[in-house]
């Protein structure tokens, strides 16, 4: 028996009669997140459209009640078409404005009295209502309650799956296999309500830690994951000729140059996703008929700077490659990149003039004009020709889908002008892909008005200038904010 067992049953009766209390998320102070896989790449968007309230009281708080809503047309990804669909196509916004989450319960809490410092867990059961259709929920949910000058702030997390079907949310038929059918959510959230009135309640709880007294602000985060239906198996690749011997720093510098392994857990790029490694003077299509979307590495490690001036070696350059495109913000290993450096001086037999950046700059700052005034069946085999090598059945990404895209997003990612989702896709300068064939895969892809898959209600100039200045530093011709 602690100190704590008498204080806990004088007070114990007290706690048991007090009254549920409001615990209200303040306006302003919530967000919601959701991240949706697609063809080209990774959706983001969040809303601070949220507001709602629970009550309970800490001594009886398995009896908690509550409601939290979210307003759907509020969410945003960047693109303001894609946000029209999201509204129009997806969420049916001007019929079904908001979701609401509604709290009846809680089952098998982790502790009968909730108090400061002590983190709890319980089953959230009650209903959630989108797009005209209610229904069950049950949230597994982890709790946190801060006592701070007066106020209790409670932080609650917890994920569950949402089945499209089951709420009548429509997914487009030429979707259907790249679309999941159940998305998984998880959400973060923080309310505050005045301490208590008795003081003896204040009493029970444990002195407060250092962590809890340094409790965040008020939010609500909320993210969507979308599941994808298995994909087809990948063909098995045809076995790779090679040039070095694997004993050799030059042959495991060969070997690593088509290996995603140089980048981070999530990276699927190598580094020859995105170079050749031949002399291109003669051509620049592999035997697939495919061109690489930046300069070949042939003859390059003998050039007195890269990246522009920012790096001096081959192993910095490949260094701040894999930091920018391949996932792995801390830099490669340095085994690795020593190896990769032998592999591009082997391959570099004469003096070369460091790369010319200006019209990877130039492409960044203005975009086309007419992006859907090309000719689309030209359009067709560009496409094949400059983006079949990652995107395809099989391959890094999935088959671009005519109909999808809207011409201001496909120009202004393919020449990463801000602002653009792009992330481990790199930039076309001009001196690969001009203008003339950006227009004609552009509206090879956009289709035609009865290919799209979202039927917009209303058109939008095309965008021509890029807002603002490129930020400084070393990758500020191909980093920009994302």
């Amino acid at each position: 028996m602690t100190w704590k067992t008498p204080l806990l049953v004088v007070l114990l009766p007290a706690l048991a009669a007090a009254e549920p209390r409001a615990w209200t998320l303040q306006k302003g102070t919530g967000r919601a997140k959701f991240r949706v896989e697609a063809p080209l790449d990774a959706i983001e968007g969040s809303t601070f459209g949220l507001s709602g309230e629970l009550r309970f009281d800490e001594a009886t708080w398995a009896e908690g009640t509550g409601k939290i809503h979210i307003a759907l047309s509020g969410f945003t990804t960047g693109l303001s078409l894609r946000d029209e669909d999201l509204r129009d196509q997806f969420f049916h916004t001007d019929r079904f404005p908001e979701a609401l989450l509604t709290i009846t319960r809680l089952e098998r809490p982790s502790q009968g009295v909730l108090v400061p410092g002590r983190e709890g867990q319980a089953d959230a059961v009650g209903t959630l209502s989108l797009h005209g259709k209610e229904q069950p929920v049950r949230i597994p949910v982890w709790v946190m309650l801060t006592d701070e000058a007066g106020q209790r702030t409670l932080q609650v997390t917890g994920s569950f799956d949402v089945p499209f079907t089951e709420y009548g949310i429509p997914r487009p038929a030429r979707l259907f296999l790249k679309l999941g059918s159940v998305a998984r959510m998880r959400f973060e959230a923080t309310f505050r309500a005045a301490a208590p009135a008795s003081p003896t309640v204040a009493l029970s709880a444990p002195p407060a830690s250092s962590t809890a007294a340094s409790a965040r602000p008020p939010r609500v985060e909320l993210s969507v994951n979308v599941a994808r239906r298995p994909e087809k198996p990948k063909p098995q690749p045809r076995a790779a000729s090679w040039e070095f011997s694997f004993t050799s720093p030059e042959g495991r510098g060969e070997r690593l140059f088509r290996d995603p392994s140089v980048g981070g857990d999530q990276n699927a790029l190598a580094c020859a996703s995105c170079h050749a490694w031949r002399d291109e003077r003669t051509g620049t299509l592999d035997p697939l008929g495919h061109a690489s979307s930046n300069s070949s590495l042939w003859n390059s490690a003998r050039r007195a700077s890269f990246w522009r001036g920012f790096a001096t070696t081959p192993a910095d350059a490949t260094d701040l490659c894999v930091r920018r495109f391949m996932l792995r913000p801390g830099g490669g290993e340095p085994a690795k990149l020593a190896d990769l450096s032998a592999y591009l001086k082997r391959i570099s037999p004469d003096a070369a003039p460091p790369l010319d950046y200006r019209p990877l700059l130039l492409g960044r700052k203005t975009a086309i004009d007419r992006p859907t005034g090309g000719d689309a069946k030209r359009g067709a085999v560009l496409t094949e020709r400059f983006c079949g090598r990652c995107h395809g059945e099989g391959a890094m990404r999935p088959p671009l889908e005519i109909g999808l895209y809207e011409a201001d997003y496909l120009v202004a990612r393919i020449r990463w002008i801000a602002p653009h989702d792009a992330k481990q896709m790199p930039p076309m300068p001009l001196d690969r892909l001009t203008d003339t064939e950006l227009r004609d895969i552009v509206t090879y892809l956009v289709g035609r008005p009865d290919d799209r898959i979202f039927q917009r209600k209303r058109g939008s100039a095309p965008r021509t200038e890029a807002p603002g200045r490129p930020e400084k530093g070393p990758l500020a011709a191909v980093a920009p904010p994302n």
